[in-house]
This record gives structure tokens, C-alpha cells and sequence, in this order.
């Protein structure tokens, strides 16, 4: 039986997120959209990893959590994806119903990217806009250090960088997080009269953000 894969293009130029107010009402509470190749290209590797063949058949209630995924590639088909309650519907129509850590990782990651909050974990996905009310975040890259050969003992070492854009302005504020033998430090950034604080390895509440989170606060994390 020839098994139907998640995509039938590699090569998909834009990404639209609708998350709707249940599965049974679709009345469109948030919607994103992104053309940057490398975030649209990191969300269809991870959704590809997931078995597409779900052989799980599922009747969702009235006020199940539906969002869909809207893939536009360079075939021209329609690649449309949804998500109920955390559960990607696969291309067999049926669902990988289980504690699939992986899967509901992947749901809550896009769930913070059509409605992101302060004081939750955002995925570091490369050239993703993070957009809240007063500002946009974007992770743009990494740099990784390797341990010196023949060198001091000094570790490996690592180099976030993010940038952040005050709405309807064109200024854009650059933060570099470092962290090597001590975890990295929350940085403080300022939009109109307001400090925020961008974290990377630890949240508001104590949870891991490193390596694949961060978070953006109003306050300090606990010590």
C-alpha cells in the first residue's frame, strides 16, 4: 500500500496559521503568516518526522481546539494541515493518538506562533516574526564556539541573536545572548517606557527554555 506523505513539494513559499474558536465553530480567533523560507522549511521537517500514516480514527467534540496549517508550495495544491486538541490529522486522514511528546511539542511550538504571550515559551525558529502588541521579536541566528584545540579549558561557547522591532517603526534593536561554562543571562530590552526581558535558558516559572525556547517577560525570572 503506497503510503501518502505529508507534502508533495519540497518546496513551499508561504505559511498561514488560522487557529479557529473550536473545531466546530470556525469563527478565526488568530491568524500569522510567514514567506521566510527557513522558518516555513523548519515547520514541514518537523511535521514530517511525525508518522504520516495515523491509524487512529477520532470524533472530536463540539469545542475541541482546531488550527489549521495553510502550505503554499510551488506545485500549486492546496497542502492544508489541522491540528485538533495537539493531534495532527495525517495524510491517511486518520491520527497518531497517544503521550506522543514529540507531536504535542510540535502543536504547542505553533500555538505560540499565531498567538504569542508574555511569560510563555516561544520556539527559536529562525526569522520567525513573534508578533505582540507593541513590538515583534525574531530569532536570526546562532553561533556556535567549539572548545580551542590545544587550548585552555575554557568550553565550548554559544552566541544567540535576536532582533526586535517596535510596531510601525523601523528601528530595529539587536540582542546577543552568550552562555558558555555559565548559563545566559536575561537581557533587557526597552520598547517606549517599557522593559522587557528576553530569556533563553530559564523561564518566568523555573521551566528549561534551552536550546530550542526562549520567552519574553515584563519581570525577572525567580532565583
Amino acid at each position: 500500500m503506497r503510503k501518502i506523505p505529508w507534502f508533495t513539494s519540497a518546496n513551499c513559499s508561504e505559511l498561514t496559521i488560522i487557529k479557529y474558536k473550536s473545531e466546530s465553530k470556525h469563527d478565526v480567533v488568530a491568524t500569522a503568516s510567514t514567506k521566510e523560507k527557513s522558518a516555513i522549511g523548519e515547520i514541514m521537517d518537523r511535521i514530517k518526522a511525525l508518522p504520516a500514516d495515523g491509524d487512529k480514527m477520532k470524533s472530536w467534540g463540539p469545542k475541541t481546539k482546531y488550527t489549521s496549517l495553510e502550505f503554499r508550495c510551488d506545485d500549486g495544491k492546496p497542502n492544508t494541515i489541522g491540528i485538533y486538541d495537539g493531534h495532527f490529522q495525517t495524510p491517511s486522514t486518520g491520527f497518531n493518538v497517544g503521550n506522543d511528546a514529540v507531536e504535542l511539542e510540535l502543536a504547542q511550538d505553533i500555538e505560540a506562533m499565531v498567538v504569542p504571550e508574555l511569560n510563555k515559551k516561544l520556539p527559536k525558529i529562525k526569522d520567525y516574526s513573534f508578533r505582540f502588541k507593541e513590538f515583534v521579536i525574531r530569532f536570526t541566528g546562532k553561533e556556535h564556539t567549539p572548545q580551542p584545540k590545544d587550548g585552555p579549558t575554557v568550553g565550548p561557547t554559544n552566541r544567540n541573536f535576536f532582533s526586535v522591532f517596535q510596531n510601525d517603526s523601523a528601528n530595529e534593536v539587536s540582542i546577543s545572548i552568550f552562555d558558555g561554562q555559565i548559563p545566559p543571562q536575561p537581557q533587557a530590552f526597552v520598547v517606549g517606557k517599557k522593559i522587557y526581558y528576553l530569556l533563553t535558558y530559564q523561564g518566568i516559572k523555573g521551566e528549561s527554555l534551552n536550546p530550542n525556547h526562549f520567552m519574553v517577560s515584563e519581570k525577572l525570572p525567580k532565583r
